[in-house]
Parts: structure tokens; sequence; C-alpha cells
């Protein structure tokens, strides 16, 4: 019997509770990388010439699963949530300003979700009640949430979901090759460069990286879960921003009608399969993030009320801050896992205790992260369409590599100063 909801909430997941394995973080990660809002991002890529969006969907997609599963490998190592792994490098007060920026882009994503969801059921049903539509979904998102991500997987994907999503996904696939490849490799792209096109691309699975342990904590093994999760997002990831290139438009609306004049009615049932999943683990991972700051608030009450605030945010949000909210994600959290990851696999050598998360020798400030991931970030905004100063003619190196090498390479150094000043002090 699968549990509706864990009772331990930001603790450590207990042994009996660590059930998945590799193949189920594929399924789960194969089916998160689907959805409508990934073709809506490949549909961006359009303005690069076809050639340099094709390399930079490979290149970013499997660059980024990796930083992905290897985040969520410190979940799984030691069955902890996303921003209770945070704690040893950002401290205690650090991973609660993350906490409250993950919940903030988490009721972004639903909202976001459910607006794509009503957006096809209108299109479906000729029945254009934005209000309703929203409530429905957001009730089903609800349901979904409150009965937790083992379910998601055992009861749900694995058994249901996942061959539809496969399905769908290979006859959308081989019909816009067989329609749109011609017209879409002629198309020469003057307003993109490579590695702009790059930081669309590797944002996606970035984006999932604050939520990644708050699932990968329960596999039985981190080699299943770190394999599953590259695999299976990496090639869902690549497919559906193939897909958005050769549709080569952004407009939500115009790809919900021509996947449906694909997939005929089914569109529905597809929307569904690809987009709930995708916001139950938004707004699951947004009660969990909660949770890490306010240890006492119930869980499932957070999760109604997030749901709530996203639908009726879906009333008010426009899908056209698609682009630009992808690319503030990036600026955020690719600057904070840059240094994490250095953190956890250069610097501690995986060797996280559960004191440093929990206990005594948990830090209030990470100033040396905190700095490093600021410094990142910055330059990320800068760099990026975001900044006010960007001219895309100029030539580019993108955002994403600089700010994960100055964030990481920063950490390296202020954490050496820092450990210097102390053995100096101490000495004095």
């Amino acid at each position: 019997m699968v549990p509706k909801l864990p009772k331990w909430g930001i603790d450590p997941v207990p042994p009996k509770h660590r059930i998945l394995g590799g193949f189920d973080y594929f399924i789960l990660w194969s089916s998160l990388g689907v959805g409508l809002l990934v073709f809506s991002a490949g549909s961006f890529l359009s303005d690069a010439p076809f050639y340099h969006a094709i390399l930079a969907i490979i290149i970013g997609s499997i660059a980024g699963s990796v930083l992905l599963s290897m985040a969520g490998k410190i979940g799984s190592d030691h069955a902890v949530p996303s921003l209770i792994g945070i704690r040893p490098a950002f401290g205690l007060y650090g991973s609660y300003f993350a906490a409250i920026l993950n919940v903030i882009q988490l009721i972004g994503w639903t909202t976001f979700e459910i607006l794509i969801l009503s957006k096809a059921a209108q299109q479906l049903t000729n029945i254009h009640v934005t209000f309703v539509w929203n409530i429905i979904f957001g009730v089903i998102i609800t349901l979904f949430g409150i009965f937790g991500p083992l379910f998601l997987v055992k009861q749900w994907l694995s058994k249901f979901a996942i061959w539809i999503v496969y399905g769908s996904t290979i006859i959308i696939l081989i019909t816009l090759l067989s329609q749109n490849l011609p017209n879409a490799i002629s198309v020469v792209g003057k307003d993109m460069s490579f590695f702009v096109a790059l930081d669309i691309v590797i944002a996606m699975p970035i984006s999932w990286m604050p939520l990644v342990s708050d699932y990968n904590r329960f596999a039985k093994k981190s080699k299943g879960a770190f394999v599953g999760t590259l695999v299976g997002f990496s090639i869902t990831n690549i497919l559906f921003y193939l897909g958005g290139l050769l549709l080569g438009f952004g407009d939500i609306s115009s790809i919900i009608i021509s996947i449906q004049a694909i997939l005929f009615g089914f569109i529905l049932l597809v929307m569904l399969v690809d987009e709930v999943d995708n916001a139950f683990a938004d707004i699951y991972s947004a009660a969990i993030s909660s949770q890490s700051i306010f240890h006492n608030l119930n869980q499932r009450h957070l999760i109604i009320g997030f749901s709530i605030a996203s639908t009726i945010l879906a009333i008010f949000i426009s899908i056209e801050g698609y682009e630009q909210f992808l690319l503030l994600i990036g600026a955020l959290f690719i600057p904070l896992f840059g240094v994490l990851l250095t953190d956890y696999f250069v610097l501690k050598r995986c060797r996280y205790q559960n004191d440093m998360m929990y206990g005594n020798n948990l830090i209030k400030i990470g100033y040396p992260a905190i700095v490093s991931w600021f410094m990142g970030s910055v330059l990320y905004y800068l760099l990026s369409q975001l900044s006010p100063i960007y001219i895309s003619q100029l030539p580019t190196i993108g955002s994403t590599i600089p700010s994960l090498i100055v964030s990481s390479l920063s950490y390296l150094l202020i954490t050496n100063l820092h450990f210097k000043f102390k053995v100096v002090k101490n000495k004095i």
C-alpha cells in the first residue's frame, strides 16, 4: 500500500520508504521532461541557425541533465529534500532565502501549467470559460499533491501515464519531421547565437534542480537514481525542444492547435498526462520548501493553499512572459547549484553529515556560498537578455557557462581565504 502523504516532512526518509529504483526514476524524469511548455521553449530557438539550435538542444539537455542528476545525488545519498541539502554550504538562513525564491518560482511554474491546461481544454471543447477550467485543473493538481510522489510514480506514471506520453510524442515528432523539417532547415536564424540558445535549453533541467532531491530521496540506491534521472530527462528534453524547434512559433495557442491537428481529440488526455504531473511536482516541492523554514506547517494545507494561489494567478498572468521567466530562473539557480555542487563533490567529497543539515554543526549563514551565489547571479543577469545593456548583435558566450565557472571558482577561493583567516585568527 502506497502512503498518501509522507509523514516525515523534511526529515530523512526512513529506509522502508526508499523504494524507487533506477527504472522508476527513468519513468519519473522522462515524464517531468515532457510538456507543452517545453515545446514553447523549443520554439524560441527558431531565431538561431537550425544546426546551432540542434547542437544547443543536444549539449544543453545532456549537460543540464548531468547537473540535475548530480544535485539529485545529494538527496539520494542522504535521503533529504533539496533545500535541506544546501544547508552545509549556505547555512540555515541562506537555505531559508533559497527556499523563499524556490516557492515563488514553483508557484509561477504551476500558474503556467494551469494556463496551458485551460487553453487546451478550451481549444478541445469550445467552452471558453477560463475561470472554470482553472478551478477544474487546480483541483486535479491538488489531489495529485495530496497523494504524494510515491503514488505518482508507482500508480500513475509507471502503470499508465508514461506510455501515453511516449506514444503521443512519437506520433507528434514523426509528423513534424515529415512536414516541417525542410522548412526548418532552410530558415536562417539571425537573432540568436548558439550560446543564448544553450542558455534557454539548459534552463529547463536547471529549473528542476531545486526540486530534484525532494523525489530522489526515495531512492533505493543513489547510482540507480542518478542514471535514471540523467537518461530519462535528457531524452524527453531533447525530443520536446526538437519538436518546439520544428513547430517554429512560440504562441502557445498555435502550438495547441497544431498538436491537436496531429493527435485529433486525443489532445486533452495527452495534456493531462504531460502537464498535471509537472504541476503536481511543483506544488509538492513548494510545500516541502516551505516546511524547511516553518517545520510545523501542515503539508496538506500548504499544497491546497499553493494550488489555490496558482489557480487565481492563472486568471491574471499572461503566458507571454515565459521566455524571460526561464532566463530569470537560470540567473537565480544556476550559480546556486554551481556553489552547491562544488561544495559537495569537490570540498566535502560527498561526505555531508546529518548534523551539518539538522544538528549542532549546522552553520547559521554560509557567507562564502552566499557571496559566490550573488556574484554568479549578477554575472548571469548582465550577460543575458534580461540585462538592459544586452545587445543581441554582439558576440556572446551566453550566461550559463560563465556564471557556473565564476560561482564555483569564487566559492573555492573565498572558502580557502576564509579558512586561512580562521587559522591565523586562532593562532593569534
